[in-house]
């Protein structure tokens, strides 16, 4: 049975918002929880900058959490 007009729209807005969900999981692990594990465990190379770390980690998070909320805004428009 084919998908109505707005079937379809709803499904490329999920995939969407999706989408953007698992970019701003993957930047809030990368950004976010690999500073964290360095200073914890330190499996990163030692000559890293930590003001690179406590700059980026906020960022990373920032984006990440704005990501989230834009999957969440691209969800309002489904039919």
């Amino acid at each position: 049975m084919p998908l109505t007009p707005d079937e379809r729209h709803n499904e490329r807005l999920k995939l969407l918002a999706n989408w953007a969900n698992t970019l701003a999981t993957a930047i809030v692990s990368v950004g976010v929880f690999v500073p964290i594990g360095q200073e914890v465990y330190g499996f990163l190379p030692q000559n890293t900058d930590p003001t690179l770390v406590y700059v980026s980690a906020p960022i990373c998070f920032g984006a990440g959490l704005l990501l989230h909320l834009g999957g969440q805004w691209v969800l309002g428009g489904l039919r």
